[in-house]
Parts: C-alpha cells; sequence; structure tokens
C-alpha cells in the first residue's frame, strides 16, 4: 500500500512538471513569442521541480522503507505460533517471583524458562520487552516487587509429537 502511495505521489508531481513545459511548448509552437526570459524562467522552474520531486520521493521512499524494515522486525521477533494472549483487560496470575532459568530460546525476546526446583519445577514460555535479548542458560532474577504474571498460553508439538501446552508469561 505505501508503495502505491509513493507511486502516485511522484506520478503527480511527475505530471504537473510536464504539464507545465507542455503548456510552455505549446505556445511556442502557436507563434506566440516566448521571450528569452521567460524560457529561462521555464526552464530553471522545470529544474526546480525535478529536483524537488527527486529529493521528495527520496525522502518519501527513505521513509517508508525504514518504516517497513522496521515493522519486519518486530513483526519476526514478537510473533510466535502458539501463542494465544489473554483479552488486555484480563489479569493474569502470578506463576514466579525470584529466579527464572532459560531453557531455551526461541526469538531473542522470547524464551522457553523454568522455575522452581524439581518435583514442583514448572516451565513456561517468557515474552520479553522489544529490547530484552535472553541467551540460553541465563539467570533471570526478578526485582521483590515484580513477577511472573500469566498474559496467556503457548502450544506447541514436543519432538515425540506430543501437544503440550504451558502458559505464557510477562515480568511485571
Amino acid at each position: 500500500m505505501k508503495k502505491i502511495i509513493s507511486f502516485i505521489v511522484f506520478l503527480s508531481l511527475f505530471c504537473c512538471v510536464g504539464i507545465f513545459a507542455d503548456d510552455k511548448i505549446q505556445n511556442k509552437d502557436n507563434n506566440e513569442e516566448i521571450s528569452k526570459e521567460e524560457m529561462e524562467k521555464a526552464e530553471k522552474y522545470v529544474e526546480q521541480m525535478t529536483s524537488f520531486a527527486a529529493t521528495f520521493m527520496n525522502s518519501f521512499k527513505n521513509f517508508f522503507d525504514q518504516d517497513e524494515k522496521q515493522e519486519i522486525v518486530n513483526k519476526d521477533e514478537k510473533k510466535l505460533s502458539g501463542i494465544t494472549l489473554f483479552p488486555k483487560k484480563k489479569e493474569g496470575e502470578v506463576l514466579a517471583k525470584g529466579e527464572l532459568r532459560i531453557f531455551q530460546v526461541l526469538k531473542p525476546n522470547i524464551a522457553l524458562v523454568k522455575s522452581g526446583t524439581f518435583p514442583n519445577e514448572m516451565l513456561m514460555l517468557l515474552i520479553g520487552e522489544d529490547d530484552d535479548l535472553y541467551y540460553d542458560n541465563q539467570k533471570i532474577n526478578m526485582p521483590k516487587e515484580k513477577s511472573a504474571k500469566q498474559v496467556g498460553i503457548y502450544q506447541y508439538n514436543t519432538k515425540s509429537g506430543e501437544l503440550k501446552t504451558i502458559p505464557a508469561v510477562k515480568i511485571k
């Protein structure tokens, strides 16, 4: 959609310059005398409009390219098939306090974590903030005022083909 908009804007600017130039040429063909000064002004105007259109389109293109790249990065990092989030109004329960141990990183800011000790160990999906970067075997010590609150569920297939469902949490 953004590429279509930028193409339409560019085409409009290009047409405006073309119409102005065609008008001046037609006036000349109709034996209307155009002074050298008017012709120089017209040529200068066409050059300025062309330069403006090119500069505008480059800025427009860079703006949308940057926006699209950022959008792609955010979508890839945040999206993981199998996650179902609660509606924003629903408050999830506290599932862990203290320490979380990262078992496996799935995306830079999404990881499988364990909480507790055997036999009361719990596996959860930790969804971090956009600027969080996790690594395997990392230990996360939550401040006393924060905890791992459930924000949804995560379903995945194990290597043996079994469907597993675990809580998805955020540190809040």
